[in-house]
């Protein structure tokens, strides 16, 4: 991340109007609890097939990944447990007090994921650009399959097909 500007970048705005569509958010949920994948690498990855026109493949997923991996293992994931470990409350503290805390930590875990939005945006430009035109579901195939090591359960096929259709709407809408 080279500038503070960059971190609400266009990538950070397709990604919030994106994962605010009509079922995107729980099958993003979905992805990451069942396979692991990262939210953020998922989103830059329809950011650049929808709206940069780049093809991102299991080379590119990689790289991606390989990026941002330090800044999430150190500040996006460490969060997120604090928070999901504050719901419903801490025993000796009140309700309200640890509602508070982890609507703090909430909003903490949201800037840490719009920096590593912005670390891996600035990825982007060292894709390769390629003749082919970037095929959505194969996207995010690429990407489920990236974080679920090849091994995709079927489970997760509807959680998917959701976010395959809502990129597909985002990339026609463009």
């Amino acid at each position: 991340m080279s500038a503070e500007a960059e971190l609400d970048g266009p990538h950070w705005r397709f990604a919030l109007d994106f994962y605010a569509r009509p079922g995107v958010a729980g099958a993003c949920l979905s992805l990451q609890d069942a396979c692991g994948v990262d939210v953020n690498v998922l989103l830059v990855a329809i950011y650049a097939a929808t709206r940069l026109g780049r093809v991102v493949g299991p080379d590119e997923i990689a790289a991606l990944d390989a990026a941002a991996a330090p800044w999430r293992e150190r500040a996006v994931l460490p969060l997120r447990r604090l928070r999901r470990d504050l719901k419903g409350g801490v025993a000796g503290a009140g309700a309200g007090d640890a509602e508070t805390l982890r609507d703090g930590v909430k909003a903490l875990e949201l800037k840490a994921e719009q920096i590593e939005q912005s670390i891996l945006a600035d990825r982007l430009v060292a894709l390769p650009p390629d003749a082919r035109a970037p095929k959505v579901a194969e996207t995010i195939d690429a990407v489920v399959g990236f974080y679920a090591r090849g091994a995709v359960d079927e489970s997760v096929r509807p959680a998917m097909s959701t976010v395959a259709a809502a990129a597909q709407a985002a990339a026609d809408a463009s």
